[in-house]
């Protein structure tokens, strides 16, 4: 079983999604979801070389190759099943801000696949999977949110609270950031230091 420690790390998922996105296309809350690994392109004899190649991808941090891993590990169809391996493939995606990886991860957390069964971490993941634009995830929170108690789900709350406040206050800084980059220098041409003589 895994240990929540995870749960710390996802939370930094949600900076790292709108970096991530606005490379991708503009728009901080979209993650490209274009398939990287092929495995369902590739014959048999060719699959060993795809898993090699989606693996060093996703070690080298593409987050869409962390997810395909993931997936990849979890179905099952074409390798055995390994849910350990699935978990820490979609758990390094998702701190990365896949949406989809972290909509998988709340439902293993909902489920109890791979770490104990977790009903306020499962309602957390999945709305900051809902907030990164898997629509799945907003209707799965809410079902999770009917079978926690009053104090889970105020817990639960509280913690999403939190983090998209300090999710607002590190991106207010980084605005204000590069808003001080973007200022310009001294108008006219600078003129160098001189040194002033020893006596």
């Amino acid at each position: 079983m895994r240990k929540p420690f995870l749960f710390l790390c996802l939370v930094t998922g949600i900076t790292s999604t709108t970096v991530y996105a606005q490379e991708q296309d503009g728009n901080p809350l979209l993650v490209s979801t274009e398939e990287r690994c092929a495995f369902n392109r590739v014959d048999d004899e060719s699959l060993e070389l795809a898993l090699e190649a989606c693996r060093s991808a996703a070690e080298n941090g593409d987050l869409q190759a962390q997810y395909e891993m993931g997936e990849f590990f979890y179905q099952g169809e074409r390798v055995e099943r390994d849910i350990e391996k699935a978990l820490e493939w979609f758990e390094r995606a998702s701190i990365q801000g896949h949406p989809r990886a972290q909509y998988q991860l709340g439902l293993m957390h909902y489920q109890g696949e791979g770490v104990t069964r977790n009903l306020p971490q499962a309602y957390i993941i999945l709305k900051m999977s809902a907030v990164n634009g898997e629509e799945a995830a907003m209707d799965a929170s809410d079902r999770i949110a009917l079978q926690m108690n009053e104090n889970e789900l105020s817990v639960a709350t509280h913690v999403l609270g939190t983090l998209f406040r300090d999710y607002l206050t590190q991106l207010r800084e980084e605005q204000l950031q590069q808003l001080q980059n973007q200022q310009p220098g001294p108008i006219g041409p600078s003129v160098p230091a001189v040194e002033s003589p020893d006596p």
